[in-house]
């Protein structure tokens, strides 16, 4: 599946300052194909997700960060009987960004739908995105690539590949 381990991914996970308990584990989905989905037992209130999010990104390389973090009360000593589905809807089989601007649209839509990761072909719309992010992400786009987008542009190209192809084409037209 990757280079890195579950082992490798729980470590990650379970030296961030807050968490009580990590478990992770490979799930099959129809849409997704087999991804990781880390469960974690906060040790306090108010943990930071967003933060969490960001710190798995940093620390581990795009195909190894889990599709989905989900927040339980506790791991259950029998296995993954009781862990609750993830919510992988919109995530498609992971397709990593090739190019630095690719991994910069990730990293955009990943933060700003709070996700995990998000591949090349992972939907804006099916991973729930709406008019306010939207207009988030295309606020960031400009500024970090160097071509400002529209909504409007975003809606018709939905996922980070048809975003990198239609900036393609603003580069060439403009």
């Amino acid at each position: 599946m990757t280079t890195a381990t579950t082992q490798d991914v729980r470590d990650v996970l379970a030296a961030y300052p807050g968490l009580a308990d990590v478990v992770v584990r490979e799930h099959r989905d129809a849409s997704a194909g087999e991804v990781l989905v880390a469960y974690i037992v906060p040790g306090a209130p108010g943990l930071n997700m967003a933060a969490l999010h960001s710190h798995v990104r940093q620390q581990l390389p795009a195909e190894a960060v889990p599709a989905a973090i989900i927040v339980v009360d506790a791991i259950p000593v029998d296995g993954t009987a009781t862990l609750p589905a993830p919510d992988l809807r919109g995530v498609a089989p992971y397709r990593a960004p090739a190019t630095p601007r690719q991994e910069i649209l990730c990293t955009i839509f990943a933060e700003v739908l709070a996700r995990t990761r998000c591949g090349l072909d992972d939907d804006f719309f099916t991973l729930g995105g709406e008019s306010i992010d939207a207009m988030l992400i295309a606020s960031r786009v400009g500024p970090a690539v160097g071509h400002e987008i529209s909504m409007n542009e975003l809606f018709d190209a939905p996922t980070v590949a048809e975003l990198d192809r239609l900036l393609d084409q603003l580069s060439i037209g403009g």
